[in-house]
């Protein structure tokens, strides 16, 4: 039987830094991105008038 092991040491290793550096990058860019949409999905925000939250629960006990 064959017996295996893994390093535990490689949060150590001089590659994880480069991982960390690419996922500070892709959360900054991701970040610019919403930014950039952020006016627009606003521009989606709907308030409905009393009126129409009435109409809509009515009609919800009707059924």
């Amino acid at each position: 039987m064959t017996k295996t092991s893994t390093s535990t040491n490689l949060v150590s290793s001089p590659s994880t830094q480069p991982t960390e550096k690419a996922a500070a990058e892709a959360e900054q860019q991701d970040e610019l991105f919403y930014n950039s949409l952020k006016p627009q999905l606003d521009k989606l925000i709907k308030n409905p008038s009393d009126e129409s939250i009435s109409k809509i629960l009515a009609y919800s006990k009707s059924k």
